[in-house]
């Protein structure tokens, strides 16, 4: 998926300005912001309900123009998604019909023996959590070249989430497709895209491979005085606060190697707490 420097004023409101992304599949892909603007606006993109001011948008090397009229060969949508049906199988059943090359019905209710969800479940004694699992199973089960969850995995238990996380990833893998996904938990982010896209208003401001990070951002609070801050940058700290007897930092590593710097006599206390959305496009 290739967007070129993309001016783009969606039907909702929301905008993009100037965004360039070039996106080879396989890969799982989280949009972090400090609001929905930037996801909304994204997907209205891809699905042509707006105007493209400048630049131009391509899936699978075809501008997104071409398929305005059937978005649904190359996209699969969660906030698209209903659940109709009695009963799971019902649901997945009307979900992928006249979908072609979507897994069948079968082979779609394999996938959620590992969620526990049976094909005889009644939809209405499913707890909350359970329908967005099956709302993102059937969205797989399309097979799309790419997958638009918005911010689904934020519905699930934690459990759940490491469940349908993995089906996500192979997912991607097996068919040569891209997932987009926001969250408002930079964790979520960090253990299961490969790469953050992070935007400040309608403008992206930067892109992060995680890929080979094992460890998730923490933000640490210095009071008192004498931190080696160019070390600490060395060392993969990102300043976002400083003055004369406290400092604030992000810091994207493991938090074991930080430690040495912080034993100065002169420095009083030290917080270290999990780092936020907020915390993430101060530094990104």
């Amino acid at each position: 998926m290739v967007l070129n420097n993309v001016t783009f004023d969606a039907k909702s409101g929301d905008h993009l300005e100037d965004v360039s992304m070039e996106i080879l599949a396989p890969k799982v892909v989280a949009i972090c912001s400090e609001d929905d603007g930037p996801v909304l606006a994204l997907e209205q993109l891809l699905l042509s309900v707006g105007n493209i001011v400048e630049g131009s948008a391509q899936i699978n090397r075809q501008d997104t123009a071409n398929f305005k009229r059937h978005p649904e060969k190359y996209l699969a949508v969660y906030n698209m998604m209903q659940l109709k049906g009695k009963t799971v199988e019902k649901a997945i059943t009307h979900a992928i019909k006249k979908v072609e090359g979507a897994l069948d019905v079968k082979q779609t209710l394999q996938l959620l023996v590992s969620l526990g969800i049976k094909y005889d479940d009644r939809i209405s004694d499913m707890t909350v959590s359970q329908r967005e699992e099956l709302k993102i199973v059937a969205l797989l089960a399309m097979r799309r070249p790419v997958v638009l969850l918005a911010d689904a995995l934020d519905q699930l238990t934690d459990s759940s989430r490491e469940v349908i996380a993995g089906l996500i990833k192979d997912y991607a893998q097996k068919t040569d497709s891209v997932v987009f996904f926001s969250s408002r938990d930079i964790s979520t982010m960090m253990r299961y895209a490969n790469t953050i896209y992070y935007f400040s208003g309608n403008h992206l401001t930067s892109a992060r491979d995680i890929s080979m990070n094992d460890t998730i951002d923490c933000t640490v609070t210095i009071t008192g005085t004498g931190l080696p801050v160019d070390a600490a940058i060395n060392m993969g700290a990102h300043i976002l606060e400083e003055s004369e007897n406290r400092t604030r930092l992000l810091f994207a590593g493991n938090i074991q190697a930080l430690l040495p710097l912080l034993e100065q006599s002169t420095i009083t206390d030290v917080r270290i707490e999990d780092a936020t959305v907020d915390d993430e496009l101060m530094a990104y």
